[in-house]
């Protein structure tokens, strides 16, 4: 039998940790009652899509997991009756603090709509043959696609 800390995630065999009350790693309680608490906890998995960086978390395997990068594996209570998935997130922020945390400053960056880079250059607009002076406007510019937007 394995006993698994719940904070680290550590596995160690029931023999190793007999009569401890803590584990040996984080010095986490040990909870006898843990096991049977969470028998109908799922397996969920938190990958990454290394073409576009994002993450997405999943409680069953994607249909091409080969394509995508197993960060974490664990075990958490399945979706809830409003398929909300907040309790693994939370569980998952236990092992990766950062996981599923949106800042401002990353909902902020300019992506460009046809191929989603970051790499925006901004041109400014040529002269208008109408009023005959340049105007103080720019058109943003992808790198990548060489579309303008």
């Amino acid at each position: 039998m394995k006993v698994i800390c719940e904070k680290c995630g550590t596995t160690f065999k029931a023999e190793l940790v007999k009569g401890m009350s803590c584990c040996p790693v984080c010095g986490a309680e040990f909870d006898d009652e843990a096991e049977e608490e969470h028998i109908n906890w799922i397996t969920w998995y938190y990958y990454k899509d290394p073409k576009y960086g994002d993450y997405s978390l999943w409680d069953k395997q994607p249909l091409k997991p080969e394509e995508l990068e197993l960060i974490k594996e664990f075990k958490a209570p399945p979706r809830d009756q409003n398929e909300s998935s907040e309790k693994a997130k939370e569980i998952l922020r236990t092992y990766i603090p950062d996981a599923f945390v949106y800042k401002q400053e990353q909902e902020d960056v300019v992506r460009c709509p046809y191929c989603r880079s970051k790499e925006i250059q901004l041109v400014p607009k040529r002269f208008s043959l109408l009023t005959g002076f340049a105007t103080n406007r720019f058109d943003r510019v992808c790198v990548n696609c060489k579309k303008k937007f």
